[in-house]
């Protein structure tokens, strides 16, 4: 989750055709590598394995790669085919629901998983209240997606992680180190001079013309 804003931007490039600032990219560094020295300077150890794998490696490298392409492409999917949140909630929760019962049948576990949700009937109201907050969390993202764009939406996912993480050293009393605390202030000092540089863009006169043409494109792109 620390690198999903590069990967966010590179595939803004090359699905979208954007173009991003000198600046767009040392805010994306910065919040990038703040992320890292945050989760890399405190108790990283596990308590299961402390073993490395090259597979790991290709799991953390797929992840980035479909995790970057998928909230550039929703972004896609609003601006060039108008469609509304509700449409892509619908039909990817339906083809995710297909996915997983083809999986089911084909791996042999479709008959073991409902044997279990009998016998244990608890699970199906645990599982519901999850679908439910699954839903309700999809609704949150694909409104912040549509409305403010893909590299927004990945800035918020860091600033969640670090947030979760601080979260959980106060309630198990975990210390935070000073190199976490460098990291913290890197990753919001960017975000906040990011804000701050595009609300006095916003108050540029020279820049108004160039807004309204960029809006109007749009405008003409969702006409045709």
């Amino acid at each position: 989750k620390s690198f999903k804003m590069m990967p966010v931007m590179i595939w803004g490039m090359i699905i979208s055709g954007k173009s991003y600032s000198i600046r767009d990219w040392g805010v994306a560094m910065a919040v990038t590598l703040g992320c890292t020295e945050f989760l890399l300077t405190g108790p990283t150890a596990s308590k299961v394995d402390t073993g490395s794998s090259f597979k790991g490696f290709l799991y953390l490298a797929g992840f980035l790669l479909l995790d970057g392409l998928t909230s550039t492409f929703q972004e896609k999917l609003f601006r060039e085919h108008n469609t509304t949140k509700y449409n892509q909630m619908m039909y990817i929760n339906l083809l995710s629901a297909c996915v997983s019962a083809v999986t089911l049948m084909c791996t042999g576990h479709m008959l073991p998983a409902i044997t279990f949700g009998i016998e244990h009937p608890r699970f199906f109201v645990d599982s519901a209240f999850l679908s439910g907050a699954a839903v309700a969390s999809q609704w949150c993202i694909y409104s912040q997606i549509k409305e403010f764009g893909a590299l927004v939406f990945a800035a918020t996912m860091n600033v969640r992680q670090v947030v979760s993480i601080l979260v959980s050293y106060l309630k198990y009393h975990n210390p935070v180190t000073g190199f976490q605390i460098i990291g913290f202030v890197a990753i919001f000092s960017a975000l906040f001079y990011k804000s701050l540089a595009s609300i006095l863009d916003s108050k540029n006169p020279e820049k108004k013309p160039l807004l309204i043409g960029e809006k109007k494109i749009m405008e003409d792109i969702e006409k045709k």
